[in-house]
């Protein structure tokens, strides 16, 4: 995994200034990539590369990386997994190839197929940058893995793996932009294509850029609701379809472990780790490490359950302990490696910076386990609430009778139920009061009236879930959305930044487009069971898991961090809180008393401190 950067222009010639900025830029980036560096320029561009090397240890394996007549440059971020078949295929056209690294795969496929030919054909995650004489190429693969950011004005393109590097540029503003600042206070995160900051923006998931002097141009590449709508599968026998994912998920791990250093696995004791686990073990037998973190004596602790599953597949295991002084050491770190409001990562902050103290460059983890397998409670609730709203609009008054004795509640639950009778009752509307932090009422409730309005106005939330809406099941449906929402633009994204921030590879098999592909091609009726969530993921591991993990209670991959807010960070909360001039304080006091009472989940919280970092103390570099 690396760290990519560069500035294009096209009104003017590369100066040495443009040289330096790309340099600061890569500075910035040194933990992406603290094995090499490189940089190349040209009249026209400056490309930068940070390099974390796991493919090709070589130097044959330097970026940016060209072509043989030195015509096409590449800086590229990620893995492909199928690049030896595709190496093969080019090798057949006749290219040829100095190196073994995925890299010049990219850099061949470009010229035989072109940007969306190579694009369809490529297998992993991945954002790069392919500059072709007087245009360059940006790309970010199917499902949002990996990140790339980037700001154009005035002829100048500046690009970057994290948005902390082009502000390193000194080209960029740093000017805070209240509307997404409003859409995180619903997010959680801010959805692409907009940043936190006004002159930044994110090249979305299954999206290329194309500049040059004519502008830019965006093109989707992919769209997941395809794989929803296709109904090829529909008649499958639940045997078959049990057959073909653990035949995909073997396929899939095996292409995950492609590395030319060690692959170990984060293991917290849930489902979706201990199932990557076992499906490591069944695919190779070399030794696996895994690496836990710990939380002793408190009720957050999974270290039982994580022990049985290293004891079964017989791994390598390291266990972690956090506890709230670590938390309170390291809170300026993480808001540096955060790089935008985030209310989640925390902790893959820490099991990231756990994994790299045990020596890993590269560990593997169960992110997207919950959205393919339909593993949230979402995937039954959101339609059951979708029919009810449905059943309270044929009836006289209903809507009304019911938003009128849900009005003015301070029950957490009941504003939202009051929010989705009170608005409209789509699906991409239910699924925002139900997985988002505030609801509109709310966020005029918890702003100051003339930041609220700049926060607010002109600002569609629901518009940004829009895609999809061909999807006529509500359950596929929400289940699209929980994997371009909430998994692309939260959990990935934070996947990488917090790793990263560790100089650690994180590959995630169940976010693998093909196994993907599938899932959203099987009937629900083999994935939908309220008493045993992600039913296909467990028989398709043929009882491999021990029973006390796969009958123990869901808990997710959770820190003790409600604990830790009322106890060693309270005092930290509070001084921000009370002296921020964005919030209410009025609201905001109540909002702390409503969580340590527990009657409002941490998140909440949690998200209000975090924008008032942004907004208060400005980006911490």
């Amino acid at each position: 995994m690396c760290g990519i950067t560069g500035i294009f222009l096209t009104n003017r010639s590369i100066e040495q200034s443009d040289i330096f900025a790309v340099r600061r830029m890569m500075d910035v980036l040194v933990h992406r990539g603290p094995d090499d560096s490189g940089l190349f320029h040209d009249e026209h561009i400056v490309l930068g590369h940070r390099r974390l090397s796991i493919i090709d240890l070589s130097p044959a394996g330097h970026q940016p990386m060209s072509n043989e007549d030195k015509g096409i440059w590449i800086t590229y971020n990620g893995e492909i997994y199928n690049y030896r078949e595709l190496r093969k295929a080019l090798i057949a056209q006749g290219h040829k190839f100095k190196s073994h690294s995925d890299t010049e795969v990219i850099i061949h496929g470009y010229e035989e197929w072109g940007i969306e030919r190579l694009l369809q054909r490529l297998q992993g995650m991945f954002a790069f940058a392919i500059y072709d004489r007087r245009h360059l190429v940006l790309a970010r693969d199917r499902l949002g893995i990996k990140p790339l950011y980037y700001s154009y004005s005035d002829g100048i393109f500046i690009f970057a793996s994290e948005i902390k590097a082009i502000l390193a540029s000194k080209l960029v503003s740093k000017e805070v932009d209240p509307q997404p600042a409003g859409l995180f206070l619903v997010y959680g995160s801010i959805p692409p294509s907009r940043t936190i900051y006004k002159e930044i923006s994110a090249l979305e998931p299954r999206n290329f850029l194309i500049i040059n002097e004519k502008g830019i141009r965006k093109d989707r590449y992919y769209n997941l609701k395809n794989a929803f709508l296709d109904t090829s599968l529909s008649s499958i026998s639940e045997e078959e379809a049990i057959e073909r994912v653990h035949s995909c998920l073997i396929d899939t791990i095996r292409c995950h472990l492609v590395s030319d250093v060690p692959v170990g696995c984060f293991l917290s004791g849930g489902i979706d780790s201990s199932s990557i686990v076992a499906l490591m073990r069944e695919a190779e037998h070399k030794p696996i490490k895994t690496v836990s973190v710990i939380f002793p004596d408190t009720p957050y602790d999974e270290s039982t359950y994580s022990k049985a599953v290293a004891k079964k597949f017989n791994t390598d295991h390291a266990e972690i302990e956090i506890n709230g002084k670590d938390l309170t050491d390291h809170m300026e770190r993480i808001f540096c490696a955060m790089d935008q409001p985030t209310i989640d990562g925390v902790n893959t902050y820490f099991v990231s910076w756990a994994t790299a103290q045990a020596g890993l460059k590269v560990a593997m983890s169960g992110v997207g386990g919950d959205e393919i397998f339909w593993g949230y409670s979402s995937f039954l609730q959101i339609p059951k609430l979708y029919n009810i709203l449905k059943i309270l609009s044929w009836v006289p008054l209903g809507r009304r009778t019911a938003s009128f004795l849900l009005r003015n509640s301070n029950n957490s639950r009941k504003t939202k139920l009051y929010s989705m009778v009170s608005n409209d009752s789509s699906i991409p509307e239910i699924y925002l009061n139900y997985r988002g932090l505030f609801t509109r009422e709310q966020i005029h409730e918890l702003l100051h009236p003339d930041f609220a309005k700049e926060a607010t106005e002109g600002v569609e939330p629901a518009s940004y879930l829009q895609e999809g809406e061909e999807i006529n099941n509500e359950s596929n449906r929400v289940s699209f959305l929980e994997t371009t929402a909430y998994m692309a633009n939260q959990l990935l994204r934070d996947t990488d930044v917090f790793s990263m921030a560790h100089s650690l590879e994180i590959r995630v098999p169940f976010v693998d487009h093909t196994l993907v592909e599938l899932l959203a091609n099987i009937p629900i009726r083999y994935k939908a069971n309220k008493d045993m969530p992600k039913r296909l993921l467990i028989k398709a591991l043929n009882c491999n898991l021990p029973d006390e993990i796969v009958h123990r209670p869901k808990m997710g991959f959770t820190f003790p961090f409600d604990l830790w807010m009322r106890r060693e960070l309270r005092g930290f909360i509070e001084e921000r809180l009370n002296a921020s001039t964005i919030f209410n304080r009025n609201f905001t006091r109540r909002l702390m008393e409503d969580f340590c009472d527990h009657r409002v989940h941490w998140s909440r919280v949690w998200g209000c401190v975090v924008l008032n970092h942004w907004f208060e103390k400005g980006f911490a570099m």
